[in-house]
Parts: C-alpha cells; structure tokens; sequence
C-alpha cells in the first residue's frame, strides 16, 4: 500500500494520507466597490452616477476524507453572516424619451442607501477529489502533482433573486434577500503542482455553472410580479498561477511555514436575472428579467501558511482583482466605473487529521 506523505505536495495539490482527513472551519470578507457609469448621458459624454459597494462577511466548513490513497470526499457548508449591496451619490432613474430607456443623469442625488441585505446558508457542496498521479507516490518516480476534483451543490430556498429592491417603493424599507443562487450548482476542477527546492510552483483551473432555476419574484410590498420566472446565474472560470515558496520545516514535529504568491483571472458568462438586483430604483421592477453582461477580473494576491505542528494549521489569505467595466443590466446603458475593484481577504483554520 502507498503512504501519502504530505511534504513533496503544494497546498493546491494536496490530498490526507489514506483513511485520514482535515475539518476546515474559514472566514471570508469579500469587498467589491466602484463608480456607476452611465454611457453617454450628456452631450458631455458618460457620467458617474452612483458608488455601489457590494460586500459579504462568511463562513464556511468544510473537510475532506481520504477513502484511498489519492482519493478522498469532500464536504464545505457556505454561510454568509451578512451581504449587503450600498449605494451612495446616486440619483433616481427616469424615463429618458430620447434613447427610451431609463437614465439617472440630471435627477436629485438621494441619500445613501442600503438596497438590499441577506444572509444564511447557500446550500451544500458535495464532491470527490483524487490525484492521479503525485509526487508523494515516490516509487512511482512521478515528478509532479496532478489534481482533479469535482462537485455538486443542493439547491437553497433561500436565494438572491426573489425580491426587487426600489428604495423608498416602501417607506422605511430595504429589500431583504437570501444569498445563493437557488438552483444546483456544477463545479469542475484541477491544478497541477512540482517542486523546484524550496519552491512549490502551480496552476489551478475552476469551473463553476449555477443551473437554471424557476422562481417567483416579488416587489419590495411583497407583490408578486412574475410567478414563473427562469434565473440563470451563469458560470465562473477561475484560473490561477504562483507558487508556493517553503520558509521553513520541521520534519520532526511537521511544522511548516509557506508563502503563496500568485496571480489571478475571474472569468464571469452573461446571465439573466431579476432587475434591479445591483441597480439603485431601476425604471421598471415590474420588468421581471433582465440580461446582465459578461465580466472579468484580474489581479493576484498573498497567501500565508503557518503549519504549527503536524496537526494543526491556520491559512491567512487575500487577493485585490480589477473589475473590468460590465453593463449591469440591459436595457439601461449603466456600467461599473473604471474604478472597481474586488478584494477578498480570509483565514482557515484546519485540523488535520493524521
């Protein structure tokens, strides 16, 4: 029988040694902040209409389970403790009878406002990752790590869409939501790892696709407005290059200390969801769907791994990603100003079981 060993192995490929695991219990703060752009709503050209700050305090637990060597299951329990989506120097939307849609440019600037908060759980991933070939193996020679995982998500009932958020549509009221996506989720993945002395190099590829789901949405009055209406969140590629840099090691005690450094792409395909979901009192919420463009992000970010003894490690972690300019919603000509940005910062602590 192979024994894993996990020295010869970056995080991103790293799998428990056979009949072992890890219990994973993480915080997330996840930050995405910038102007509204409205195109060519004067003579003058575009103009910032709003500052939209979206951002979310999580939790997640999670854990693996090795049921042979290279093979393992997966569980991870997402819970959101609170997302909000603000706004601030934004004005209501009118009815623009030129380009006949709604604009926002030359109406009274309102004060801030939350439009919509939610929290709890979003469902449960699912999964089995495996290596098919590794490092650790080392009778087999293998000069580097291969990683492949896969994994499904339930549903949750208590979702983003099902309310449209107008502030002031009622006095007093902000549009309360849940957080997931409501429908199944698919996630593919894989990355691959070597090491080159003290260094650790890698790249990690995520898909994750939220399947179509039927919901009802519902105005801020509690309204239905469309009883039978398809949301389909879209997918996200994920794809990351760095490497794992060894600080230094404790073969005796198990103790680890690694700096990550890495860059990062967040590919984001068009989806169809309620309107008024990132807006600030959009024209028409009776409108039920609207097409939400395509995105992209790109950046990097730090990682640190404290592996204090063979049993116990706490991961610190962050990324700052530029968020390339998207149309929120069509028909309306609003983008994300020029200025946005997205960063995601967090720590897991993991208890492994060896």
């Amino acid at each position: 029988m192979l024994i894993l060993s996990l020295a010869h192995a970056a995080s991103v490929t790293e799998l428990p040694p056979f009949l072992r695991g890890d219990v994973v219990i993480g915080y997330q703060y996840d930050r995405l902040a910038g102007s509204l752009t409205e195109h060519a709503a004067t003579a003058d050209g575009d103009v910032d209409v709003a500052r939209r700050t979206i951002q979310s305090h999580a939790l997640r637990y999670g854990g693996a389970f090795a049921v042979a060597p290279g093979a393992a299951i997966t569980f991870s329990i997402p819970h959101t403790l609170r997302k909000t989506v603000g706004v601030t120097e934004w004005s209501r939307m009118v009815y623009d009878p030129g380009t006949e849609t709604g604009t926002y440019a030359g109406t009274a600037t309102e004060a801030d406002a939350t439009i919509a908060e939610g929290a709890g759980l979003e469902g449960v991933w699912i999964g089995a990752k495996g290596t098919p070939f590794a490092e650790v193996f080392e009778s087999r020679g293998n000069r580097a790590t291969w990683h492949v995982a896969g994994a499904i998500r339930t549903p949750s009932a208590n979702n983003n869409w099902y309310t449209i958020t107008t502030p002031g549509a009622v006095e007093g009221a902000i549009g309360s939501r849940g957080v997931g996506e409501g429908g199944v989720a698919l996630q593919v993945a894989t990355a691959g790892s070597t090491t080159f002395g003290a260094s650790e190099p890698y790249i990690s590829l995520s898909w994750t696709d939220t399947l179509p789901v039927e919901i009802a949405i519902s105005a801020d009055d509690g309204a239905v407005i469309d009883g039978n209406a398809e949301v389909d969140p879209g997918g996200t590629l994920d794809v990351s290059f760095g490497t794992e840099l060894v600080a230094g090691k404790n073969e005796a005690s198990g103790a680890r200390t690694a700096f990550d450094l890495h860059t990062r792409a967040r590919y984001t395909a068009a989806s169809t969801l309620p309107t008024g979901i990132e807006l600030p009192a959009v024209l028409s919420p009776e409108a039920g769907l609207v097409q939400v463009a395509e995105s992209l992000e790109l950046g990097g970010g730090l990682a640190l791994n404290l592996r204090f003894f063979k049993y116990f490690e706490l991961d610190l972690y962050g990324d700052a990603l530029y968020h390339l300019p998207q149309r929120l919603e069509h028909p309306y000509p609003v983008y994300s100003g020029a200025d946005t940005v997205h960063v995601v910062t967090g720590a897991n602590v993991v208890v492994r079981v060896r």
